[in-house]
């Protein structure tokens, strides 16, 4: 969630879910809980392994069908990337976002920081629009600064770092 939001309280929870039809579950609960309060826009193993420390015997499985579920309802987002990990985002207010290439890192980009006015012709000639999401890639500053490119690590990075960057959440 943007830092300027406050996270859910579990009846709060519960009633949203209620309010698309979805049945509340303690593990529904925690994997919601756990994705809203996340600013690194995790993949489903990520989601599992933090939620596994709180509920022991969640499966994979089991995160993989709720985050499905949490999508189909407008709850949850995919982070369009490349590769054949998904990232999620619990955020599901219009943002876009910069994603690291070496690192992994994807962060938050304010709607208001890059205007989409000057495509609106162009789409509503295609057609109707259900939502939009710009990707924009690159580097980010600490793999610049690490000299990450210069030896030779391009997307090698283990680990997305979450130090503060301007549009982090």
């Amino acid at each position: 969630m943007h830092s300027e939001q406050r996270t859910m309280t579990p009846e709060e929870t519960r009633s949203m879910f209620a309010a698309h039809g979805l049945k509340t579950t303690h593990q529904r609960l925690e994997i919601f809980s756990e994705l809203t309060a996340a600013s690194d826009h995790p993949c489903a193993e990520t989601v599992w392994r933090r939620v596994r420390e709180r509920v022991p015997t969640i499966s994979l499985d089991t995160v993989y069908r709720t985050l499905a579920v949490l999508r189909e309802h407008g709850l949850a987002a995919r982070v369009p990337m490349d590769g054949d990990t998904a990232r999620f985002d619990g955020d599901t207010s219009p943002h876009h976002h910069l994603a690291c290439e070496c690192c992994g890192r994807i962060d938050d980009l304010p709607i208001s920081e890059f205007d989409p006015a000057v495509l609106q012709a162009s789409v509503a000639r295609w057609g109707r629009v259900r939502d939009a999401q710009v990707v924009i890639r690159g580097i980010c500053r600490h793999c610049l600064e690490s000299g990450a490119l210069e030896h030779g690590r391009d997307n090698v990075c283990a680990e997305p770092h979450t130090g503060s960057a301007s549009h982090a959440r």
